[in-house]
């Protein structure tokens, strides 16, 4: 019986070192990685964004012959894919 309590308290001393480095470990990557953010910023500000520009306006299209000729294109494209002749 007193040999499974040591097995049992190996254990748990197993079990509370392995919680414990990993809780150290942890909490010393969140201290460096604030750290390297406050460095960054501090050194190596983001650059101001430049100033974005309107585009310029393009003018309608205006109906004409390229909308004939593209409802022509279309409706031709259409028959053919109907038609079975890809």
């Amino acid at each position: 019986m007193a040999e499974q309590a040591d097995i049992f308290m190996q254990g748990v001393e197993l079990m509370v070192f392995g919680i414990g480095s990993v809780a150290v470990f942890l909490s010393l990557l969140v201290v460096v990685t604030s750290l390297t953010s406050r460095l960054m910023t501090r050194y190596f500000p983001e650059a101001e964004p430049l100033p974005v520009m309107p585009r310029a306006q393009r003018p309608a299209p205006v109906a004409g012959a390229e909308d004939a000729q593209l409802t022509a294109v279309i409706a031709a494209a259409i028959h053919r894919h109907r038609a079975g002749k890809h």
